[in-house]
């Protein structure tokens, strides 16, 4: 029985200080570029990757671009895609936030009824997200299709294709995606198939 696999990828370490990084277009570290680009490399060797979907944010797309280039594989970006908007803390080094660190507390232990200030609700993310992942499996080819995101577009997708409650603290706060992981999804070849995930976050070594 054949079968379509998607590999969710989050970006490798970015080359900044420790922040939220959401809209904020930061690239990647050399060791983060070098941890992307061979986690791609496994992932293409293990199964021929057939197409690629990336955020269109640098710490995805330059990656992205020049593994599609190599290896002559069809790339386009999804704008809904991209991590959440953290509005004011976008960015902004954590050790340089002052008064704000207990609002950000406050909003990862509830990340549902706390939208970041001037930034996005967790409502608005999880809706954008959601919205494109269905079109995405409305129309997706079958082979190996590999997307390059974020931490916080893989959890909520975790959790839709799951069918948890996104709104759940702990998935931000006890799921742990680590920079250039991987997240397997598979689709079986037949009618009514549904998504089963294979593995989370796992890590090349």
């Amino acid at each position: 029985m054949t079968s379509t696999l998607i590999t969710l990828v989050r970006h490798g370490k970015v080359a900044g200080p420790a922040a939220l990084y959401g809209r904020k277009d930061i690239a990647l570290s050399t060791a983060g570029h070098s941890d992307l680009t061979r986690t791609l490399n496994n992932l293409h060797a293990q199964n021929p990757v057939s197409q690629m979907i990336s955020s269109p944010r640098v710490r995805c797309l330059q990656v992205a671009q020049e593994f599609s280039t190599q290896h002559k594989i069809s790339l386009r970006t999804e704008d809904n895609l991209q991590e959440m908007d953290f509005g004011i803390w976008d960015g902004i080094p954590f050790d340089e936030l002052g008064d704000e660190w207990k609002n950000i507390e406050a909003f990862w232990e509830s990340p549902h009824s706390m939208q970041p200030p001037e930034g996005e609700s967790l409502t608005d993310f999880a809706g954008r997200v959601i919205t494109s992942w269905e079109s995405l499996i409305g129309n997706i080819k079958h082979g190996h299709n590999v997307i390059i995101c974020h931490g916080g577009v893989i959890r909520i997708l975790i959790a839709h294709i799951l069918q948890l409650d996104w709104r759940n603290p702990a998935l931000f706060k006890q799921l742990q995606i680590d920079y250039a992981s991987h997240t397997r999804i598979e689709i079986g070849d037949y009618e009514k198939a549904v998504p089963v995930i294979k593995w989370i976050g796992a890590q090349t070594i």
